[in-house]
C-alpha cells in the first residue's frame, strides 16, 4: 500500500486532492496536511484520509515556510507523492520542497496515471497549446493540481482518524504588511456556469448587456485578459486564462473573445462552450461546442429573451 501525501490550503481544496489521491491507488494510506487548526485537519479526515496535520500560519508567517518540516518529515515517512493545492503559494511550496528531498515536480498537472512504479501525467506546454505527457519512476514525486482537476471526494463524518499539528518554523523573509483586496461577489472557480467578456466590447458601459446575460441564466461574469489587465474595466481575479483562473464550469459562454491559446487554456475543461463572434474564422469558435457568428448586440437580447420565456 502506497502512502500518498495531500497538502491543502483549506479543507475544500484537500476534498480535491483527496480523489487525486484515489485515483492514483483506490487502497493508499492518506496523510493530509492542511492550512488552520486542527478543526480543518479533521475535516480533511472526514474526505478519507487516515490521519492529518494542522498547518497553522502566523500573521508574519509564509506559506512556503512549511518546506522544510515537510521535507524532513517526507525523509522519515517516505511518501511515494506529495500532492499539492496549486494556489501561487503552493506552487511555491512545491517547488522549495521538491528542491530539498531533490524530487520531480509537477505543476498544474493533469491525467494522472500510474503503471506498475511509474507515474505519468499531462502537463501544459507552449502557453496552453498543446499537453506533454511526462514520466518519473522517482521514489517520491511532487504534483500541484487546480482546485477544479478532480471531483472533490464526499465527507462522511463517521471516519476517524489521528490528528496533530505540525510546527511552524519561520523563515528569512516575513511579512510586514497585508492589504486585503476589496471583495467582489464574483467568485468564478465554483461558477457553474460563466459569461466571459473579451475585446469585442468597445466601451466599459457595454458589459452591462453581459451581466443581463449571465442573469438571466444564472451566470458569473470573467473576461479575457486584456479588460481586467490593460483597460482595468474588471478587477484582475476574474480575468480567464493560463496567469489567470482556470475554471470548469458546466457551461462556459465566451462572447466577443478571439480565442487565443493564453484564454482558451483556461476554460478547456468546460462541459459546454459557447462562442459568439462576428468573425467566423475566429479561433474561439473553433474551440467551442456551439457558436454564434453576430455581434453580441444582436445575440445577447436573443438568448435573454429565450432565457426568460
Amino acid at each position: 500500500m502506497r502512502d500518498i501525501w495531500i497538502v491543502a490550503e483549506n479543507a475544500a481544496w484537500a476534498a480535491t486532492l483527496v480523489s487525486a489521491a484515489k485515483s492514483l491507488d483506490q487502497d493508499c494510506a492518506i496523510t493530509a496536511f492542511v492550512r488552520g487548526d486542527e478543526a480543518a485537519a479533521k475535516d480533511a479526515v472526514t474526505y478519507g484520509a487516515a490521519s492529518a496535520f494542522a498547518l497553522p500560519l502566523p500573521a508574519a508567517g509564509l506559506w512556503e515556510d512549511y518546506a522544510p518540516a515537510l521535507a524532513e518529515k517526507a525523509k522519515a515517512d517516505k511518501p511515494a507523492f506529495i500532492l499539492i493545492s496549486s494556489s501561487r503559494r503552493g506552487r511555491d511550496l512545491a517547488a522549495k520542497t521538491a528542491a530539498l528531498l531533490d524530487a520531480p515536480s509537477f505543476s498544474d498537472a493533469a491525467q494522472l496515471a500510474l503503471s506498475g512504479d511509474t507515474f505519468s501525467c499531462g502537463t501544459s506546454v507552449f502557453g496552453g497549446t498543446a499537453v506533454r505527457t511526462a514520466s518519473t519512476s522517482a521514489p517520491v514525486v511532487i504534483v500541484t493540481l487546480g482546485a477544479k482537476s478532480y471531483e472533490p471526494a464526499a465527507a462522511d463524518a463517521s471516519r476517524s482518524g489521528a490528528v496533530a499539528t505540525l510546527p511552524y518554523s519561520a523563515g528569512a523573509a516575513k511579512v510586514t504588511e497585508r492589504k486585503p483586496r476589496e471583495k467582489q461577489s464574483v467568485n468564478l472557480p465554483e461558477a457553474t456556469k460563466v459569461v466571459g467578456v473579451g475585446r469585442g466590447f468597445s466601451e466599459e458601459k457595454d458589459l452591462a448587456a453581459a451581466r443581463e446575460l449571465a442573469a438571466a441564466i444564472g451566470a458569473e461574469v470573467g473576461c479575457s485578459r486584456p479588460i481586467a489587465e490593460f483597460f482595468k474595466w474588471m478587477p484582475e481575479e476574474c480575468y480567464v486564462g493560463i496567469s489567470g483562473q482556470v475554471l470548469k464550469p458546466q457551461l462556459y459562454v465566451a462572447v466577443g473573445i478571439s480565442g487565443q491559446a493564453q484564454h482558451t487554456f483556461g476554460v478547456r475543461d468546460a462541459k459546454v462552450i459557447v462562442s459568439i463572434n462576428k468573425d467566423e474564422e475566429c479561433l474561439m469558435h473553433q474551440n467551442a461546442d456551439y457558436y454564434i457568428v453576430g455581434t453580441w448586440q444582436d445575440a445577447i437580447p436573443a438568448i435573454i429573451k429565450a432565457a426568460k420565456a
